[in-house]
């Protein structure tokens, strides 16, 4: 039964959840090469919190964040939204888990929710700014540019590389945050899993990830977005550009799901499954073979997963 939120436990364990987010603000203003890293688990304390409290806990957790980072950074602007949309996946994901939601509808619905809050958010943004949403995307790109030259004085870039930079990343944008945000997700639940098991607490809907499949008809979603990469130009060629960046995103989850089946099923030793996710982080012929692996596991289902359904 969830505690009532004047009890003293409630009270110290929805403190210990804010202050776990402030000490991530904190790294990540202290430290912003380290804080892109620390920044993906910001949505974990909500979630934790939310799992282990109830709704109000976690609810209370992500708007005093919310609301503390705004008096810090002295109003809104794109990071702190960023930030306040990760806090709201918190919520959105212990609200699926909750209730036994597949990994499929968990991951598909929580980004669709982000991606909904994500346009809405920009609309009000840019109108309350009086700007276009590409002049702001280009201040704030050239903005993240000149830290990173800050932070790395030997990076050196005219302005005419610059812009080409800038118009490049202006296209793929849309398909680059999707990424981000959904591998944000998938590290975020393979904690929380951890964490829960640690607590002898087992949800069976994000029990068994290596069996994790991609719907059917996203093969075919796929082969129409790289056809529309023929297209010489235009909207439907960026849409179908943006698409597959997400879409090799979710077959490389497919491809990592049949690495950890086999793993398991031979009893592989901990050191060798290191040593290959290790090659797989690092090397991008690997990892492109590890998105291969997931998007032909549709057809010659490497893990029989089919039969052992029937």
């Amino acid at each position: 039964m969830p505690l009532s939120i004047t009890h003293p436990a409630f009270i110290r364990e929805t403190l210990t959840g804010i202050l776990f987010c402030l000490l991530i603000y904190g790294v990540v203003f202290a430290s912003p090469l380290l804080g892109v890293f620390v920044l993906l688990f910001l949505p974990l304390p909500v979630l934790f919190y939310r799992l282990k409290l109830g709704r109000n806990s976690g609810a209370f957790i992500a708007a005093a964040s919310f609301f503390i980072l705004v008096l810090m950074a002295k109003g809104f602007a794109f990071d702190t939204l960023y930030f306040g949309l990760l806090l709201a996946t918190g919520m959105v994901l212990g609200e699926c888990l909750e209730r036994h939601m597949s990994i499929q509808k968990t991951m598909g619905l929580t980004a669709l929710i982000a991606a909904g809050a994500v346009v809405l958010v920009l609309m009000i943004y840019t109108i309350s700014q009086g700007r276009t949403l590409s002049a702001l995307m280009t201040d704030y790109i050239n903005q993240s540019l000149s830290i990173a030259k800050q932070l790395s004085p030997e990076i050196g870039m005219n302005q005419d590389m610059t812009q080409k930079l800038i118009s490049s990343m202006m296209i793929v944008m849309p398909g680059m945050f999707m990424i981000s945000f959904i591998t944000t997700l998938w590290l975020n639940i393979l904690i929380i899993r951890k964490i829960l098991k640690y607590k002898g607490i087992t949800l069976k809907s994000i029990e068994h990830l290596n069996r994790y499949k991609a719907p059917d008809m996203l093969v075919w979603v796929f082969i129409g977005c790289a056809m529309a990469l023929m297209i010489p130009t235009g909207p439907v060629k960026i849409f179908g550009i943006n698409c597959l960046i997400v879409l090799m995103l979710v077959y490389f989850f497919q491809g990592i799901a049949v690495v950890s089946f086999f793993f398991q099923k031979k009893n592989t030793p901990m050191a060798l499954k290191g040593f290959c996710y290790f090659l797989i982080a690092v090397q991008v012929y690997v990892l492109i073979l590890v998105i291969v692996l997931g998007f032909f596991d549709h057809w010659i289902d490497f893990r029989k997963l089919s039969a052992s359904r029937k």
